[in-house]
């Protein structure tokens, strides 16, 4: 039940950030992200916060830089 509740709380926690899936290997201890977010920062900031979220895994960060969605949807808050 635990793994769920983390494969949750990371859902979470990137659902505003571009276009994002998590995998998440609890056996490995492993997470790995993939897909696009419009900037530099918000992949950081990504990273960071899956990090914050799971100690003690490690977080292999796939998301690629894609500045073109920056377009979409405007409205950033």
């Amino acid at each position: 039940m635990l793994d769920q509740q983390l494969y949750e709380s990371l859902t979470n926690a990137v659902a505003s950030n571009g276009d994002v899936d998590i995998a998440v290997s609890p056996e490995k201890r492993i997470i790995t992200l993939t897909g696009k977010v419009p900037t530099r920062g918000e992949q950081i900031a990504l990273e960071d916060t899956v990090g914050g979220l799971a100690e003690g895994f490690i977080v292999v960060n796939l998301v690629k830089v894609d500045p073109r969605l920056g377009n979409v949807g405007a409205n950033m808050h």
